[in-house]
């Protein structure tokens, strides 16, 4: 019996003491959207896309030419006029040409996952820099204002709006709140 009021008085003191606690909570998602540098991010990522793309369409164009010349090759090749020397040159010819689109075809498919690679490392790069900047930057709110917990509201279930710090967070990164409110009324 001693021992379960000793463990009643131990809950009961966890309890209050996160009571006391001062708990606020953000929007991860919306603090990451509005992040000042968030247009800037997306507009490199277009921009390295769009080069990207450029040197893929030249590629393919190479690569198209290299298909049309199999093409011709392989109907010389059926000419019923050729001798059997020069058939044999010509299917020669084919199966080189064939090599030659093969492994422009795996150049091709492999240049563009390397730019797929390169745009989703480029991506999270990006991505981790404004996390950082914003954990900052709700960190020197949690301490200026002596909060003991910030959780993200998007990922809870409920929370009372009067905890909501989004906005105080977004001053911080020199964010204007009303941006975020506009958001909310377009989306709707």
């Amino acid at each position: 019996m001693k021992k379960v009021g000793i463990a009643l008085a131990v809950v009961l003191a966890a309890m209050m003491s996160i009571a006391q606690e001062k708990t606020v909570v953000v929007n991860m998602i919306d603090l990451v959207r509005f992040h000042p540098s968030r247009e800037r991010d997306r507009k490199l990522m277009e921009n390295m896309e769009k080069d990207f793309q450029e040197k893929l369409d030249r590629r393919r164009e190479r690569f198209e030419q290299l298909r049309d010349d199999l093409t011709k090759v392989e109907r010389e090749a059926r000419n019923p006029a050729l001798s059997e020397r020069a058939r044999t040159e010509a299917e020669t010819k084919v199966m080189r040409q064939r090599e030659v689109v093969g492994e422009a075809e795996n150049d091709l498919r492999q240049e563009f996952q390397n730019f797929q690679r390169q745009l989703a490392d480029q991506d999270t790069r990006l991505l981790r820099e404004v996390t950082n900047d914003i954990r900052e930057k709700v960190t020197e709110y949690a301490k200026s204002n002596k909060i003991t917990i910030v959780m993200d509201g998007s990922t809870l279930a409920y929370f009372d709006q009067k905890l909501d710090a989004t906005d105080d967070v977004l001053k911080l990164m020199q964010v204007d709140p009303k941006v975020r409110k506009a958001a909310d009324t377009d989306a709707k």
